[in-house]
């Protein structure tokens, strides 16, 4: 018998011993399926991006057109269409459900999790490869962004299995190594755009660097060629029909303002160079804190390895190249992270050999942990002095991680159980507060539980689809700026309004709105006129509270 089953026979296990008997790859995998689970079931889709994404995919179901998206009944080139053919293909089987919308681009986080384990296997070095797959699953921007209702894992996903493409290309394996790349770089031009070209193509160009066998570079290039113009051509079989069908300026915006077009354009944003440098400390939380990341030993055997070089290039030439982009978001850097974590996990275990960093390290996290805590405490006393500027904050989460704290002190293990155990408790620390203080006052789902789909519908100042799902509308939303809203009114007796406002309540005609806090401003259902049987007019005036 081993000692883990002479352990776990005698009821013997400690918290550290219960993590460490776990593959690391199954602890990653653990982790994803909990963060998908905290925030399907506490998380309200967040405006405006999530809940446009589901109104794009809503309006898709709509119409049966899977070629043109649209929004508010306009056609929509913004976005391609992967995300939502994978929501429709899930509403087959459930019906058109949030959980089930949702559940699809959750999915892929775990997905990337694995694919960034096989790309370790390929680089050689299994007991790497799960580890990397485990600082993946943990890092909290990852795990958050990729839960979400967006693009981002799903782009991740066809980055990693292009760079696993291009190792099998590398090592022999030609026809199904360029092939797997043709269809990765497809699948990530449906996915998000050819912004997927600018992850994958800084390793194919700088092969040279770090192949170790001997090619025939021309032949090399050719096929790199090859596999770029066939996942191009992948993509242009649904935005060639898709531009044929939505008219000219929707081709226009398609084929021109999603590829060259917006790159030219976002050299014209406002974010410096130096931008993306400044978001590293939390792109990498909390790994970024594992002291014996830094050290000398860790850091020097980067470049040794020539294989291992391959995911220090495809990051390095990621970050530049968004870099030069002006127009920055930190969760376009996601795709990068699969390469960073690998490195990370082979840093850290060549520390770990060397013995360097002090003992007992990881109980830096613990005191993170309290002064998490500490923060929320203190944001949640300050909030209802300060509404305008502070969101709503919950103490219970902010307990959470204080009571937390003692446990990772104990946790006297390497960082791959103290780490993970610490983003466990930050996941579910904060997918309860996104629940029950500063996101849930993004919850529109209580504002559309309380529109008729079958009135008209106005919103003042602008509409971004934030109810389109939720409400189930079938048909436009006008958008009216403030000084219509009440003309609005009138010529559409049997309509609603919405209103987000600050301060005093707009006066929009008669019928008093429902209120609602959405975040530090207030938002506004206004009834029917018809149904307020009220002539003289009972809503507060301008002014009121």
């Amino acid at each position: 018998m081993s000692h883990a089953e002479r352990r776990a026979s005698a009821g013997g296990w400690t918290a550290g011993e219960a993590l460490a008997s776990l593959s690391p790859l199954s602890l990653a995998l653990a982790l994803c399926l909990l963060i998908i689970g905290l925030t399907l079931f506490l998380r309200a889709p967040i405006p405006v991006d999530e809940t446009r994404y589901l109104t794009v995919a809503w309006e898709m179901w709509r119409s049966g057109d899977p070629l043109v998206l649209h929004l508010n009944g306009a056609p929509y080139a913004h976005k391609p269409p992967m995300l939502f053919w994978l929501i429709n293909a899930a509403w087959l089987v459930t019906g058109p459900q949030e959980w089930s919308a949702r559940l699809v681009p959750a999915l892929f986080l775990p997905l990337s999790v694995f694919l960034t384990f096989r790309l370790g296997l390929s680089l050689g070095d299994r007991r790497i490869a799960g580890r990397g797959a485990l600082v993946l699953a943990s890092t909290s921007i990852f795990a958050f962004m990729g839960a979400s209702t967006m693009f981002d894992a799903m782009l991740t996903s066809a980055v990693v299995m292009a760079l696993i493409g291009l190792l099998r290309a590398a090592r022999g394996q030609a026809l199904s190594g360029w092939m797997i790349v043709a269809l990765s770089i497809g699948f990530g031009i449906l996915a998000k755009g050819p912004v997927v070209l600018l992850h994958v193509l800084p390793a194919a160009l700088l092969a040279p660097l770090w192949i170790e066998r001997q090619q025939v570079w021309w032949r090399w290039y050719i096929s790199l060629l090859a596999a770029v113009t066939g996942g191009a051509a992948i993509a242009l079989a649904w935005a060639i029909p898709s531009a044929l069908a939505g008219g000219s300026d929707f081709a226009n915006e398609l084929l021109w303002g999603q590829t060259s077009g917006r790159m030219v354009n976002a050299f014209a944003h406002r974010r410096p160079f130096w931008f993306y440098v400044l978001l590293l400390p939390v792109l990498l939380f909390p790994w970024a804190f594992a002291t014996r990341l830094w050290t000398r030993q860790a850091v020097s055997g980067l470049w040794q390895n020539r294989t291992w070089r391959l995911p220090a290039i495809m990051a390095a030439g990621s970050f530049l190249t968004l870099s030069l982009v002006s127009g920055k978001q930190i969760h376009y850097l996601l795709p990068m992270l699969p390469a960073i974590s690998l490195l990370v996990a082979r840093m850290l275990s060549r520390g770990e050999r060397a013995g360097e960093g002090r003992q007992g390290e990881e109980r830096a996290f613990a005191l993170m942990a309290v002064l998490f805590g500490a923060a929320l405490l203190v944001v949640a006393g300050l909030a209802p002095r300060l509404p305008d500027a502070l969101p709503p904050i919950h103490v219970a989460p902010a307990l959470l991680l204080l009571a937390a704290a003692l446990p990772l002190w104990r946790l006297r293990h390497a960082p791959w159980q103290v780490v993970p155990a610490f983003a466990a408790v930050l996941a579910v620390a904060l997918s309860l507060e996104a629940g029950m203080g500063a996101l849930a006052g993004f919850d529109l789902r209580p504002l559309a539980s309380r529109i008729d789909p079958a009135r008209p519908l106005a919103f003042v100042g602008g509409y971004q689809g934030e109810v389109g799902f939720a409400a189930r509308l079938a048909g436009r939303v006008d958008v009216v700026t403030p000084q219509e809203g009440a003309s609005w009114r009138k010529t559409h007796p049997e309509g609603q309004l919405v209103a987000i406002f600050r301060g005093d309540i707009p006066h929009f005609g008669d019928g008093r709105p429902w209120l609602e806090r959405y975040s530090n401003r207030r938002i506004g259902l206004w009834p029917p006129l018809a149904a307020t049987g009220d002539t003289k007019g009972d809503a507060p005036a301008a002014g009121g509270r």
